[in-house]
């Protein structure tokens, strides 16, 4: 068992070998010693780098100057409400997540709808409360967490596990309700493998649940473990399966692959694919469309670009994000604003100490917002990232090993019922109403 889980790490330490964040004092100290020359806009932010440019672009179009216009990039826009401060600046906690770096795929964190966030290492799973800080409960289980999820409703966490097994615990009293085999072996049709769930996702509802695996099988379950449909992609491992807001669509990708599958919700038929040019690193639905996906690659030359996919109408808008020469490790669209959060690094300048990771908040395709890190060799790649149920903080898991729990909000005066249910859209009513089966 690893007790130094959630562990609280010391930001005033003078040993930074593996810190995030770097007191105070010690910052102003790094800026006085000689470092080794490198260009000055690698010490930028994505922030000041993307205001450059656009000024550029201003003063070219001013004087009639039409080159540096042409090479500009389209940006897209997505609904949102951009914030007119800064927040991500300050940090809430940091934690501790011992062997989080050796975990092969990196859906190893959540945050529940009672303020529990779950870190599943290994064969054990622990649970941390945010508002007393201290660990509510540690469990085992038989087989390794590969990924984890809790339900809309709060009330059960899914652990997909190697072996084919799938695991239901119940959130309160921490124990295995029911366990699923992934069904992606079919009797006669070849040799027996013995596969890992590799993802998880719940509907919005909470009735039923996809599943992927690393034989690149697809399966939709209700809530009691009752296989609905399968689906076998033939691309390798799932790397991310998501329900859409309105529970039409099941979006998939696996891993290393330049393509995106859509699939209807449950039944899972093939609807449409996206082939791009670049490799597929991670995507996220965005929370006020009913079906608006954002797909975030990179290319050849290891810069991150963003497609934005209707799902209904099949159009595909594709641009850069950020500035050039800046490659993506994760992202996701905030609930409570709509804005874009994403972890962004200098591949440019990685042949340097560290990969000189940004924490970016953006409006648009080419708008930062908010920030943290200027591209100094102290942060680490994020590989992935959760909201807290009413959207004010930022939980954030790096390959340092560190949980990150950011202030992206100020919090609410008024306390929501975070429980309270809602659908925005008939198919949401049908997923409720069918438990889970497709009347569609």
């Amino acid at each position: 068992m690893d007790y130094g889980v959630f562990a609280n790490k010391n930001v005033n330490s003078r040993n930074r070998s593996d810190r995030f964040v770097f007191p105070r004092d010690y910052i102003s100290e790094v800026f006085q010693r000689p470092r080794h020359s490198r260009p000055l806009e690698h010490c930028q932010s994505i922030g000041d780098r993307l205001k450059n440019l656009k000024y550029t672009n201003y003063v070219d179009k001013t004087l009639g100057v039409a080159h540096r216009d042409s090479l500009k990039p389209e940006v897209e826009r997505w609904p949102c409400i951009p914030r007119k401060k800064t927040y991500l600046s300050s940090v809430h906690s940091i934690l501790d997540l011992p062997r989080y770096s050796d975990a092969v795929f990196p859906e190893l964190l959540d945050w529940s709808k009672d303020n529990i966030l779950v870190a599943a290492l290994g064969n054990y799973y622990h649970k941390l409360s945010l508002s007393s800080q201290s660990i509510v409960s540690r469990v085992f289980t038989r087989h390794e967490i590969q990924c984890c999820k809790f339900d809309p409703r709060g009330e059960l966490l899914l652990l997909g596990t190697n072996l084919r097994r799938v695991e239901i615990h119940n959130n309160a009293c921490n124990k295995k309700e029911n366990e699923v085999i992934c069904p992606c072996y079919v009797k006669g049709q070849e040799p027996f493998i013995c596969c890992s769930v590799t993802t998880v996702d719940w509907s919005p509802t909470g009735n039923s649940f996809v599943i992927g695996c690393a034989l690149g099988v697809v399966s939709s379950l209700t809530r009691s473990a009752r296989v609905i449909a399968c689906y076998r992609t033939h691309l390798g491992p799932v790397l991310l399966a998501r329900v859409s807001p309105d529970a039409r669509y099941v979006a998939v990708c696996s891993v290393n692959r330049n393509c995106v599958l859509l699939l209807t919700w449950p039944d899972l038929v093939f609807n449409s694919r996206m082939v791009s040019d670049c490799l597929i690193k991670t995507f996220s639905w965005h929370p006020w469309r009913s079906a608006l996906l954002g797909v975030g690659a990179m290319n050849v030359s290891l810069s991150a670009s963003l497609a934005l996919w209707n799902a209904p109408t099949k159009e595909v808008r594709e641009t850069s994000l950020g500035p050039a020469k800046y490659g993506l490790d994760a992202m996701l669209f905030s609930e409570r604003t709509g804005e874009l959060v994403a972890s962004l690094w200098n591949s440019g300048d990685s042949f340097y100490h560290k990969t000189y990771s940004q924490l970016v908040v953006l409006s648009d395709s080419q708008t930062v917002v908010d920030q943290w890190g200027a591209g100094l060799s102290w942060s680490d790649s994020v590989r992935t990232m959760v909201f807290n149920p009413d959207g004010t903080k930022l939980a954030t898991a790096t390959m340092d090993e560190d949980l990150i729990i950011w202030n992206f909000l100020p919090e609410d005066k008024v306390k929501k019922n975070t429980k309270r249910k809602r659908f925005s859209a008939m198919a949401v009513y049908q997923d409720k109403a069918a438990q889970g089966f497709s009347i569609r």
